[in-house]
């Protein structure tokens, strides 16, 4: 992989897409408005003794929303550099969170459908694993209610050139409509592609991250290192091309089988679909979006500034009354009012394509090194379509619950929930709620075709504001997704037209993914703790799922936040998580 220059790391990556939208955004406390407050019509700096931030957030997503929170909470008392901190303010620690668009939660973003109060639709992150226990000790600690989340149901459809059969007759050959190798013939796409991965890395079925971690640097495949091989090349040679379009096809998600690199991939795969013992799924009953919303919330009670609309533009160091600090240019829309604030820490809690969309002159960007890490991961776009209706259609098939997967675009459908079935619902409420489609790489673009697509915003353009989440699904798009769901579900489904709809693709400036991906060649388990601190001489910090072993994860943004909190700011673990709990490199 070359080195990025700084203009290859503004292009634009990617289509763009619609949003949803959800009411409820958290706005900025009045205890925000001294630091950072504008004058009308001139730009305003926060300097002088009692002006400079402690820590500046930067980004509401739920990385930076756990970072400001831990900044201010119990354990905070415990670490030294928050504690010399205090000692020059008289005490007091100032910690501001500053987010860019209306709302809080990033890309975790719940939408309540009218006539639905106890279903949400998940446009961004929508599950977490029991396996992950950041995440699942964090939800336990905040007290947020959870449900399980199913997937895979035996009586579920599957749908592949044009054969149609259920969930449980994966193991049937003649049903199958597959060349398939011997190695993997009579298989689940599951059972299939951990086989696989065993060929290369034997017991990869019951590895921990601790195992995987100190394998990544050594395990190889013909004299090479699986991190320098790609995904897809591997599998090719395991399972030929119809192996290969099998497993793509049949897990629902084009990513999964991606050229990526190959240890990576092989680890996620385990640890998200196929471990031993499985791993269970569970929501969050009330919308994931709770989960940062209630930090935030927490983090305002402490004491902490929440500042949204406030969109950073660029970075440089200054020295104010002979101390180092930070200073940040930020905008403050809807005016596009300019704004300084100086910091004398920053945590920048941005995936890869809102830094890159900082000035190019960012001090960051003359780091070599900086610049070939920021490069080191591939976005990954993904979309999805949920619909509403007035009543649960799919019941009259059979199914109730689970995904039905297809090679159509659509690739996977969720049948969400029916809302008189919810806790706390009216029973006699049959309005329902189906993810229609959830698709990820070269399927995106057949759904970003049949929407108005917004303009790409330039780099530096400081005359625009962020986009917010805009619209429904248009009805164009809708359409379709309606046609494919018949040719899915057969000629006896009878499906009514739906009362809502909402889509979101998340490669829309400043997300620029919908998660990312380690590329061929990248040492995660050096980049990672790089990236939690780029320069040694500065203060600045970045954390997120983007430079992870979890990315597309919420536990991957929680974990990196986490080890950037205790490596540089001192802070000791929190008493909901326990000590044994391993959290990588």
């Amino acid at each position: 992989m070359g080195k990025p220059t700084r203009r290859d790391l503004l292009k634009g990556t990617g289509a763009l897409g619609a949003a949803a939208i959800v009411d409820g955004a958290l706005g900025a406390s009045a205890s925000a408005r001294p630091l950072v407050q504008a004058r009308p019509e001139q730009a305003t700096t926060v300097e002088g003794a009692h002006g400079v931030l402690d820590v500046a957030v930067i980004g509401a997503g739920v990385s930076g929303a756990y970072a400001a929170w831990r900044l201010l909470g119990p354990e905070a008392k415990h670490s030294r550099v928050l504690n010399e901190l205090r000692r020059r303010r008289g005490g007091r620690l100032t910690v501001g969170l500053f987010e860019g668009s209306e709302r809080v939660g990033g890309r975790l973003f719940s939408v309540t459908p009218p006539g639905m109060p106890h279903l949400h639709a998940e446009l961004g992150g929508m599950r977490y694993l029991n396996t992950q226990p950041v995440i699942a000790d964090l939800v336990d600690h905040l007290g947020l209610p959870t449900d399980p989340f199913p997937v895979d149901e035996s009586q579920n459809l599957v749908y592949l050139r044009q054969h149609r059969f259920t969930q449980s007759q994966w193991g049937d050959p003649a049903v199958v409509p597959y060349d398939l190798p011997a190695a993997i013939r009579g298989k689940s796409p599951d059972d299939a592609l951990v086989s696989v991965i065993e060929r290369f890395v034997p017991g990869a079925a019951t590895m921990d991250q601790q195992a995987w971690d100190k394998i990544k640097a050594t395990a190889s495949a013909g004299g090479r290192h699986l991190y320098d091989i790609g995904f897809w090349n591997l599998l090719l040679d395991a399972v030929g091309q119809e192996g290969w379009a099998f497993l793509r096809a049949g897990f629902g998600y084009g990513s999964v089988v991606a050229n990526v690199n190959g240890i990576e991939a092989m680890e996620a795969s385990v640890a998200d679909f196929v471990g031993s013992p499985a791993p269970q799924y569970l929501l969050l009953r009330n919308g994931y979006q709770t989960v940062p919303k209630e930090l935030v919330r927490r983090f305002e009670a402490e004491g902490g500034t929440v500042h949204l609309h406030h969109q950073v533009r660029r970075i440089d160091r200054e020295t104010v009354h002979g101390e180092q600090v930070l200073s940040l240019a930020l905008s403050v829309w809807p005016t596009g009012r300019p704004l300084t604030v100086r910091a004398r820490h920053v945590v920048l809690a941005m995936p890869q394509r809102s830094i890159e969309l900082l000035d190019p002159d960012t001090f960051l960007f003359t780091s070599d090194q900086f610049l070939s890490d920021l490069g080191s991961i591939v976005p990954r776009p993904a979309s999805k379509l949920f619909l509403g209706y007035d009543r649960p259609w799919w019941e009259d098939l059979g199914l109730s619950k689970g995904r039905s997967v297809t090679d159509l675009p659509l690739r996977q459908t969720y049948y969400w929930g029916v809302e008189g079935k919810q806790p706390g619902a009216d029973p006699a409420n049959r309005n329902a709620l189906l993810l229609a489609s959830y698709n990820d790489l070269s399927d995106v673009e057949f759904w970003n075709e049949l929407q108005k697509r917004p303009q790409r915003l330039a780099p530096v353009a400081v005359t625009r504001p962020p986009r917010p989440m805009d619209a429904a699904a248009p009805g164009t798009l809708v359409d379709e997704a309606q046609r494919q769901l018949r040719e899915l579900h057969g000629p006896d489904a009878r499906i009514p037209e739906p009362r809502s709809a909402y889509f979101q693709d998340w490669v829309q400036d400043p997300y620029g993914a919908a998660y990312h991906f380690w590329q061929v060649g990248a040492k995660s388990w050096e980049i990672m703790p790089r990236m939690r601190r780029p320069l040694h001489d500065a203060n600045l910090y970045v954390c997120g799922d983007a430079y992870s072993t979890g990315q597309g994860w919420v536990c991957g943004a929680l974990t990196q936040a986490e080890l950037m909190l205790e490596e540089h700011f001192g802070l000791p673990r929190p008493t909901w998580l326990p000590p044994s709990v391993y959290l990588g490199s």
